[in-house]
């Protein structure tokens, strides 16, 4: 499946096309195990169970992404994750921003299924990881959620709290059969600040780089399907 990106140069901005062949969703990608054991935590008052090993991948078809303002779901448990999103294109690295959208009521009997029945949302703009690979750490990446007109943080860190991208590649890597070229990875993501899971009408995130000043965002919002009784 093909799709487009905006890569955000520091001198210019460039559409590119990639040949999406696969996306691999990571989880419990933390570099504090503190942190990860505190999501670890937030998922088990979900009533879902811990992982047997950490990190875990979970595979998505291509059709499995989207860029676009809502997203169409089924049940009405369902919450984002904001994540940095690797998209590997021959020779380069992109960096963008994304939400694993999952629907939780699932989750408690399938991680895997709960996944693929939400898209994951990804960000239409995206930056050469070369031009931010001298200072990863030192970006942020953040998210809100709006519910009933609250809008509220949802999350609030560093990329340095995350595995390097090299790393994920690398453990990735081992997963998939051939290349990676082609492959889009979220990244994991961290702990929510608000100590328990917001089904909202709304979720917005943020990825901003302090040091060129720039940022990438996603804004979506969650319509239920409500208009057929079962």
């Amino acid at each position: 499946m093909v799709e487009s990106f905006t890569i955000d140069g520091e001198n210019a901005k460039q559409d590119i096309s990639v040949d999406i062949h696969g996306v691999v969703l990571c989880g419990y990608t933390g570099r504090d195990q503190d942190a990860v054991r505190k999501h670890i935590e937030e998922l088990r008052k979900e009533g879902i169970e811990p992982p047997p090993s950490v990190p875990m991948y979970y595979p998505k078809p291509p059709r499995g992404i989207e860029k676009t303002g809502v997203i169409d779901i089924q049940g009405s448990e369902t919450s984002g994750e904001i994540e940095y999103v690797l998209i590997i294109d021959k020779d380069s690295i992109c960096v963008g921003l994304g939400s694993d959208h999952t629907d939780r009521e699932m989750e408690r009997l399938d991680i895997l299924k709960s996944k693929q029945v939400c898209p994951a949302v990804v960000s239409q703009e995206m930056w050469n990881y070369d031009d931010v690979k001298d200072h990863w750490d030192d970006i942020e990446i953040r998210s809100w959620v709006t519910k009933a007109d609250k809008r509220e943080i949802y999350q609030d860190s560093t990329l340095s709290t995350m595995l390097l991208p090299e790393d994920l590649i690398d453990l990735v890597g081992k997963r998939v059969s051939g290349s990676l070229h082609g492959m889009a990875i979220l990244s994991g993501t961290p702990p929510i600040l608000t100590g328990e899971m917001i089904f909202a009408d709304r979720f917005e995130g943020e990825l901003y780089d302090p040091i060129l000043k720039r940022k990438i965002t996603i804004d979506y919002s969650i319509k239920t399907i409500d208009w057929f009784n079962d």
